[in-house]
């Protein structure tokens, strides 16, 4: 099963909590958060898990600190650790979108997949949630896992739509192409991922993809092309290495 979305959003530093604890406290809390983020960031874990409880020291409400303790958890494969620390940003803000998505992402390393779904829908259930593209892409992943591929389609294409082609709308695209071809719609696929390399003719997975799909629907030549695309894109990657494979097996 492909690595799920857990989302860490730096552009978010600069919101604070609100509640009814003093500005003081408040000011405090976030200056170690942003602190904590910046060591996040240099992939220091350590000090950045100092700051980050500090935070919450200072500010027990502090949803982005219980949050991001749970991603430096949740790397270092602390799994029920994760767990603990996005249930209490949650428990902090019963709308935290973000929280959700993560604590699904913890279920789903466990294959826990009904705990998953419940926590990716609580995600989606917050109308002002700015990326519900990811849970989407997750709950689309979970259904692949599970070999349920019209749900899968289904989330993929809910995924493609709020994405808007941002940096995830590429593998969006490519795992909407995958569903599609294991439900036996391989034409759908071929039309999804020429869609997707006409908006990224430089992506070589999606290239990759549609060389796999063009091949599914018998369509060798155009199969050929696509594999040769790869090789130009990405010469020196274990993708061309497949792509030649394939290439020698073709000819």
């Amino acid at each position: 099963m492909r690595t799920l979305i857990l989302v860490v959003l730096f552009m978010l530093a600069g919101c604070a909590t609100t509640g009814g604890h003093s500005v003081d406290k408040s000011t405090m809390a976030q200056g170690y958060y942003e602190k904590g983020l910046a060591y996040f960031q240099q992939k220091n874990y350590e000090l950045a898990s100092v700051e980050f409880n500090r935070s919450i020291q200072t500010d027990k409400y502090h949803k982005w600190s219980y949050y991001m303790l749970g991603i430096i958890s949740n790397i270092r494969g602390r799994l029920d650790e994760s767990e603990d620390y996005f249930k209490k940003a949650i428990k902090a803000d019963k709308k935290f979108s973000e929280a959700y998505n993560a604590l699904g992402e913890v279920y789903s390393k466990q294959q826990k997949w009904d705990d998953a779904l419940k926590c990716y829908q609580k995600a989606l259930d917050n109308k002002l949630y700015p990326t519900p593209h990811f849970a989407y892409l997750n709950i689309g992943l979970v259904y692949m896992a599970k070999k349920d591929y019209p749900n899968a389609v289904e989330a993929f294409r809910s995924a493609k739509q709020y994405a808007s082609q941002d940096a995830y709308w590429g593998e969006i695209v490519l795992d909407l192409g995958s569903a599609l071809v294991e439900e036996g719609k391989t034409k759908e696929a071929i039309e999804e991922l020429r869609e997707g390399t006409a908006l990224e003719p430089q992506n070589a997975r999606l290239r990759y993809g549609l060389a796999q799909a063009y091949l599914k629907d018998g369509n060798k030549k155009s199969a050929i092309q696509e594999f040769r695309k790869v090789k130009e894109l990405d010469p020196d990657s274990d993708l061309a290495l497949k792509a030649n494979d394939y290439l020698k097996t073709l000819r």
